[in-house]
């Protein structure tokens, strides 16, 4: 597996929220647990940005081939995706959100696995060339 081909999924999925949140769409409200109260589309509309940004992160790093460059952008999205794990986690099991929820736990679960995979992927790399 590529990180090329993980970062470009993420991209994507990352972007479909981003849209949703940034044009107040209801199923992001829903999922999340946000209440759709006017105060409360900026706070939305600040996630979505802040979602837009790990999305550029990404595209503007998909290229790179070697992985030793890339583990500051994997840290970031190592980190990050799985705080989003347990916050949403968190949240389902106080009750909040929706069914929907569990595809955005789900999802952060498998990505801070797959990023963690390739954080520890250049020391196995490593250790084979000079064993």
């Amino acid at each position: 597996m590529k990180v090329r081909y993980v970062l470009i999924f993420d991209i994507l999925v990352l972007l479909v929220v981003a849209i949703g949140c940034l044009f107040n769409m209801t199923w992001v409200h829903n999922m999340l647990a946000i209440p759709p109260m006017p105060d409360n589309v900026f706070l939305t509309q600040l996630l979505g940005a802040a979602v837009f940004g790990l999305a550029l992160q990404n595209w503007l790093v998909r290229k790179v081939d070697d992985l030793e460059k890339l583990r500051v952008i994997l840290v970031a999205n190592f980190v990050g995706h799985g705080a989003a794990f347990v916050v949403f986690l968190a949240s389902r099991l106080n009750g909040a959100g929706d069914m929907t929820m569990w595809l955005a736990i789900v999802y952060t679960l498998l990505a801070t696995l797959v990023y963690g995979y390739f954080l520890d992927r250049p020391r196995l790399q490593a250790q084979s060339k000079h064993a």
